[in-house]
């Protein structure tokens, strides 16, 4: 008898909804998907960004009908991967039911345009191109860069000289950290002069003249290091991965700090393809208006002991760390190569309970972000932080580069593999600046000592750590 109450209530509901859709009115472009399209495709969706066609027209989106009710069927567009916690991450890209259903009973209809003089207008274009509007520096390669033809990836770093010369003295003045010649960072975006061959990149400030240095004895173009960018930097202020969506954070809070005078240093990993290819990529630095009370610092959980069987469907990694000082948990950002499959963290606390903070079952290689918690939470001294990473190097991952598959190991070509999880956290107090750099420091020792001295070796890692004030 429940089967059957069970069965009938099913019933009732699917004839509920198919009395609803029958008794409303068709969608249209212009009154019923056009909202939905403008509120969370466009961004990427229009021309000069990274989505490969544009949604802005009527035009664009009827003749895609059909297939945007497959993507967002099956929730592959909007690109969001984290399954929870739900709710906690700003600028969650997920439709919801109803949206959806929308967007299937529109295309099965033909799309019908409706009346187009009442679609929403466009959201407005941002500046030049850039996702977060002109920026107030932009530095540029000096000269292009050619990848060869694969197999092998590549990882360059480009010296880049700035000069304040171009940014206005107001700017400038209330950047300025008083009694410093540094400059409080609000953002930095990066935009790739070819995204068919950029994988990611981060972006170091050298006042060593270490970078250019090694650039000139290497040719004059850049010059090629994995893992560190073969200088101990002055600063980092931030990368891009594929998916990465750049941002501004809270008031107050900066993402970075950088001298008035040096070199940005800019470490590409390039994805080589069947032909050579060129890139001049250039990075955008957005500077603070207001003062910063406080500045984006982070931890990191990692292994290097990726040794992953050919068909193996489930390899599993795991890492932890202490949090060694009170610290206010801003974002997260997993990482892993192509044949990653899920990644799950979560925090125990002290006093012993556990808070998930980050679940992705369905890993995307092409859509990997830095997540920023809607409400940041404090991690208390003593937290441990926990990560484990899945891979599947079967023949049943449709993301696997080898077919048949073969055995894959830690190496820095996106066919290698790789796995992270940065934590973007504010120390509470100021004086655990450097108990946190401590901290990443005495991590990063520990895991390079999972690697062979073949691999140290050719990584270029043996002597990578030298020179940071001695600490241990």
């Amino acid at each position: 008898m429940r089967r059957i109450a069970f069965g009938m209530a099913i019933f009732a509901a699917s004839v509920a909804r198919m009395q609803a859709a029958a008794s409303s009115p068709t969608p249209t472009w212009a009154r019923d998907v056009a909202p939905i399209l403008m509120n969370n495709c466009v961004e990427c969706h229009r021309p000069g960004q990274v989505a490969p066609f544009s949604l802005l027209a009527y035009r664009d989106s009827a003749k895609r009908a059909r297939f945007l009710a497959k993507t967002v069927a099956e929730r592959t567009m909007p690109p969001w991967s984290p399954d929870g916690p739900v709710g906690a991450f700003v600028g969650e890209r997920r439709l919801t039911d109803a949206e959806i259903a929308v967007i299937d009973r529109w295309a099965e209809a033909g799309a019908p345009a409706g009346d187009l003089s009442q679609a929403p207008e466009p959201p407005p274009a941002l500046g030049d191109g850039w996702r977060l509007g002109t920026p107030d520096l932009v530095v540029r390669m000096r000269h292009p860069f050619t990848l060869p033809a694969g197999p092998d990836d590549a990882y360059e770093v480009f010296p880049m000289p700035f000069t304040l010369d171009g940014v206005p003295a107001d700017v400038i003045a209330r950047a300025r950290i008083p009694g410093t010649d540094l400059l409080s960072v609000a953002a930095v975006e990066i935009r790739a002069g070819n995204r068919k061959v950029l994988h990611h990149a981060d972006v170091f400030i050298d006042t060593s003249g270490e970078a250019r240095k090694r650039e000139a004895a290497g040719g004059g173009n850049g010059y090629s290091s994995f893992g560190t960018p073969g200088f101990v930097p002055s600063a980092y202020l931030g990368g891009r991965v594929p998916g990465t969506t750049p941002r501004f954070l809270p008031d107050g809070i900066a993402s970075g700090v950088m001298p008035m005078s040096g070199d940005i240093a800019l470490q590409v990993h390039y994805h080589a393809t069947v032909k050579a290819e060129t890139d001049q990529s250039e990075v955008g630095i957005y500077l603070m208006r207001e003062p910063a009370n406080r500045m984006m610092d982070a931890l990191f959980l990692r292994s290097f002991k990726l040794d992953i069987p050919a068909g193996t469907a489930a390899f599993t990694v795991d890492d932890s760390i202490v949090v060694p000082a009170d610290c206010i948990l801003m974002s997260v950002f997993p990482h892993m190569h192509l044949l990653g499959r899920e990644v799950h963290a979560s925090a125990q606390l002290p006093d012993g309970s556990t808070r998930p903070l980050i679940d992705i079952s369905r890993w995307s290689f092409p859509w990997q972000d830095h997540y920023f918690y809607r409400e940041p939470f404090i991690l208390p001294k003593g937290t441990v932080v926990r990560c484990r990473w899945v891979f599947d190097n079967s023949e049943a991952n449709p993301s696997n580069p080898f077919s048949p598959p073969r055995d894959v190991r830690f190496g820095p070509n996106a066919t290698d593999e790789m796995c992270g999880l940065l934590l973007g956290v504010i120390p509470v107090s100021l004086d655990d600046v450097q108990v946190l750099a401590d901290a990443r420091l005495r991590k990063m020792k520990e895991r390079v000592d999972e690697l062979t001295p073949e691999q140290r070796s050719r990584f270029q890692w043996q002597d990578a750590f030298e020179g940071m004030g001695g600490r241990n």
